[in-house]
């Protein structure tokens, strides 16, 4: 559910755009994992894999191919696999902890100067110009944080006008985003 509010401030108008019934859970963090790591991990990951390739075809050219140095890439995707899974079941039990519940639910209020993030009775900001970019997951659109965790909210939640209006905020902001038609 999107909600418009239409803010009168001294000097002029302020408008505000709530996306309601985002969910955090075990399920959506395991779908979408790959975006809720750090850059920096993602980063290594890819040199990492590109050395081992590299390596492989430098043997390959050298006659001393081994059949095992095919699998190294493999078995590197699938440890970063048990990862997201370790990491979101662990983000889980943390909210499980403060919230008592396996879901919780949050809301988005983009504002003027940055998103308001209000989950249960918390409230946190983010300013426009601590944003990396925006990323189309296909379900969700994760808003990548220089300093912080990532926000995202599901595209159900959203109707084509309010969605139009989110990307036209970013675009204001000179923030790269990637979100596709909705």
């Amino acid at each position: 559910m999107i909600c418009y509010n239409v803010i009168h401030m001294r000097g002029g108008i302020s408008m505000e755009i709530t996306i309601k019934n985002n969910k955090l859970n075990y399920e959506i963090l395991k779908k979408n994992g790959q975006y809720f790591f750090p850059s920096s991990f993602v980063l290594i990951f890819k040199l990492v894999s590109l050395y081992y390739i590299v390596l492989i075809l430098i043997s390959i050219f050298r006659n001393r191919f081994k059949l095992w140095t095919i699998f190294i890439v493999p078995l590197a995707i699938i440890i970063v696999k048990i990862l997201i899974n370790y990491f979101a079941r662990k983000l889980i039990d943390i909210h499980k902890e403060l919230f008592n519940k396996e879901e919780t639910s949050f809301n988005l209020v983009f504002l003027d100067n940055g998103i308001d993030v209000v989950e249960e009775t918390q409230h946190y900001l983010t300013e426009y110009k601590s944003i990396k970019e925006v990323i189309d997951s296909g379900t969700l659109i994760v808003i990548q944080v220089k300093e912080d965790a990532p926000i995202y909210f599901e595209k159900k939640n959203a109707t084509k006008d309010q969605y139009e209006e989110i990307r036209n905020i970013f675009e204001k902001n000179n923030i790269l985003c990637n979100m596709k038609e909705i």
